[in-house]
């Protein structure tokens, strides 16, 4: 495809049911992003670092943003929005005496109970797990937790029991396993700040599905259906654990742990025993999220970044650099990892980075080469959000900013 440069700089300000459009976008070939919107959840930090949730409930595009505020304010909610206009649907307000940086954290879309109708669950600063009607913000229920939670809450049929559990996760270290009707099934407790998303897969390769947990600088678990340790061992290279993606590096039929560290290490750990397959050193604060095959070569890669603002593909089965793309060349503190999905509609995945400076680029898997840029003048903490709520099988990209800002972005072209 031949490539072109375009340049828009929207300065007008549009009203969107409430919303408003503005940043710099910048097309270099066939993902040239579009704003669709940015949501007029703005706060006086820079600070929010939250992934939104995005998709479609009973034929209903939502957006579901956790947002943070200065302490002991007003400002900090769970904001449900139209994912086509940005609009707001509703709001739950943290109290006052809860509000923080951490206020609400990631949070997830799912039907608890079954019974056809979607909730959105999310761990907040009132160390609770709270559940809401997904379009009409009723709450549900609430379950408690022994500390905040900074993960999203996972919802499955974990024990097999042919119901679904809500695990959560909080940043004491405890992990809790409740039924439908929000018994205790197991709780279990390592000490350590748990940052990185825990995940369930079959990671023994025993064909039952097993929950990893990075505890920070304690250890990496991986806990059976019932409770019990499969295997623990201490973070790799005594490094903390802050992000975590999971995927089949190999032939064997175990699913593969990749954690990012504090001290800059990418380590892919063995699924069955917890041994370190291989292991690359970035430098400090690498970082982990997109997994899959983005060039087509029958092998999958792991997307990760670093301080140095860099992106690179490695080969997941040894860890071998395929290609590394710079990103960001100023003054960093971190660079949140990318996503990767069809944003243009080509039927192939993309990858979409983020820079702490405020950038989102679409990057082709393959080579590496940026397709096109949005920019806002501020912080990005967070990887983004990709979803298709519209219904037309294209992945439309949702992005937190510092200031409490959703901003959604388009890559088809029309």
């Amino acid at each position: 495809m031949r490539r072109r440069t375009t340049v828009v700089l929207v300065v007008v300000a549009i009203a969107l049911g409430g919303v408003v459009a503005y940043g710099v976008t910048i097309g270099t070939g066939g993902s040239e992003l579009r704003t669709l919107w940015v949501s007029d959840t703005e706060r006086p930090v820079l600070g929010n670092h939250h992934a939104p949730t995005a998709g479609r409930v009973d034929g209903h595009p939502v957006v579901y943003a956790p947002i943070s505020g200065n302490y002991s304010s007003t400002q900090c909610a769970l904001v449900a929005l139209n994912a086509t206009t940005g609009a707001r649907l509703w709001n739950y307000q943290v109290p006052a005496t809860n509000c923080t940086i951490h206020s609400v954290a990631d949070p997830a879309i799912a039907d608890v109970d079954g019974d056809g109708t979607e909730e959105v669950l999310a761990e907040t600063t009132e160390n609770l797990i709270h559940g809401f009607d997904a379009l009409t913000g009723r709450q549900r229920f609430s379950y408690p937790l022994a500390s905040y939670g900074y993960t999203q809450p996972v919802v499955a049929d974990f024990t097999g029991d042919e119901d679904e559990e809500v695990i959560g996760v909080d940043t004491s270290g405890t992990v809790v396993v409740r039924d439908v009707n929000g018994t205790t099934v197991w709780r279990r407790t390592v000490p350590g700040y748990v940052n990185a998303q825990p995940a369930l897969a079959d990671f023994t390769g025993d064909g039952t599905r097993e929950l990893a947990v990075g505890f920070g600088a304690k250890a990496l678990v991986v806990f059976e259906p019932d409770g019990t340790v499969a295997w623990r061992r201490s973070p790799p290279s005594d490094g903390t654990i802050t992000w975590m993606v999971t995927g089949q590096t190999d032939a064997d039929p175990a699913v593969e742990v990749v954690v990012g560290t504090v001290t800059g290490q990418v380590v892919t750990v063995d699924g069955r025993t917890g041994r370190v397959e291989w292991q690359r050193d970035l430098g400090d604060f690498a970082a982990v999220h997109a997994f899959g095959d983005g060039d087509d070569d029958g092998r999958p890669e792991v997307y990760a970044v670093a301080r140095d603002g860099k992106l690179r593909s490695l080969d997941a089965a040894t860890g071998a650099t395929e290609w590394t793309t710079t990103l960001d060349t100023g003054d960093i503190q971190v660079v949140p990892p990318p996503s990767m999905g069809d944003v243009d509609g080509d039927g192939n995945p993309e990858l979409v980075a983020v820079t702490n400076g405020g950038a989102v680029s679409v990057v082709d898997p393959a080579d590496g080469s940026v397709r096109g840029t949005y920019e806002r003048d501020v912080p990005i903490w967070e990887h983004p959000r990709l979803a298709d709520t519209d219904g037309d099988g294209v992945d439309e990209i949702y992005v937190m900013y510092g200031d409490g800002r959703v901003v959604a972005l388009s890559a088809a072209g029309r």
